[in-house]
């Protein structure tokens, strides 16, 4: 028996499992996958579709209809070419119709998604500012960030950082950042 949730994290709980499933799910998917009894998303919003409305996800989608894509793709190139260049996953999450995290399911990582699309210029981007990117999400968390937290909040994925730096490790001691979760960031000038 779960409990009664707020209203957020049935909202949340419901975008994570859209992004798990890479489509709008149905009722019988948060049955039998979801963190939450449907009926408590009926009580919360009245109906599964306005649920649905409410977590930004389009109820026309539900059921077994998965985004093609072809969709998804051109979703990227419309943003690359609104941007002017290839779209970053915050550039998706602030501008875009899909998650960046179906991209990820779906293609098997942000970098991956831009390469179908043909948009991946990675090569393009110098190592100052793969570094910046870093520093950024240092800022924000007060500490290295993890690869993980790169994957999913920064401007360049992890792979990105390998191929350029030979491993995270070793892009975090670029940006002159102490990798011990707790240990005080460092900066040294340049």
């Amino acid at each position: 028996m779960s409990q009664q949730a707020s209203p957020e994290s049935l909202r949340s709980a419901l975008q994570s499992l859209a992004a798990r499933l890479g489509k709008t799910p149905t009722v019988v998917d948060m049955h039998d996958e979801g963190a939450y009894a449907p009926e408590q998303y009926q009580e919360a919003f009245g109906s599964w579709n306005a649920a649905l409305e409410a977590a930004g996800l389009d109820p026309d989608e539900m059921g077994t209809k998965r985004i093609p894509d072809r969709e998804l793709l051109a979703e990227l190139q419309r943003l690359y070419t609104e941007l002017g260049e290839p779209p970053t996953q915050r550039d998706m999450t602030e501008r875009g119709r899909y998650s960046n995290r179906t991209y990820q399911l779906r293609f098997g990582s942000w970098s991956a998604a831009l390469q179908e699309a043909m948009l991946d210029t990675n090569d393009g981007i110098s190592e100052a500012e793969l570094l910046r990117e870093i520093e950024r999400l240092a800022d924000e968390f007060g500490r290295a960030p993890k690869v993980a937290e790169m994957d999913e909040r920064g401007a360049y994925a992890p792979v990105t950082y390998h191929r350029r730096f030979g491993s995270w490790r070793q892009a975090l001691d670029e940006a002159d950042l102490d990798r011990e979760p707790d240990a005080e960031r460092r900066r040294v000038g340049r």
